[in-house]
C-alpha cells in the first residue's frame, strides 16, 4: 500500500466515511501496534509538558492573568 493510499483510507476512517473493508483493514492495522515500545517515560513526558506550556504562555495572555509573585519589600516600599 502506498503512502497516497494510506493517507486517503485514514482521512475516509478518521471522517467515518469509509467502507466496511477499509474500516476492519484499519482497525487490524491499528490493532498490531505495539503499545508497550512506543511509552514515553517520566523524563520525556515532563519535558513535553514543560515545552507545551512554554508554548501556551508564548501565544496566550497567561502572564496576565497569573503574574509573577513580587518581593513583599517592593510592596513594602512603594507605600512610602
Amino acid at each position: 500500500m502506498t503512502i497516497e493510499t494510506l493517507k486517503k483510507k485514514t482521512d475516509r476512517y478518521l471522517n467515518g466515511e469509509s467502507m466496511p473493508a477499509e474500516t476492519k483493514q484499519i482497525q487490524n492495522w491499528l490493532s498490531c501496534i505495539d503499545d508497550k515500545k512506543d511509552k514515553l517515560s517520566i523524563e520525556e513526558k515532563l519535558v513535553i509538558e514543560k515545552e507545551i506550556l512554554a508554548e501556551i504562555q508564548a501565544y496566550t495572555a497567561y502572564p496576565l492573568f497569573f503574574p509573577k509573585p513580587e518581593p513583599w519589600w517592593r510592596k513594602f516600599t512603594a507605600l512610602f
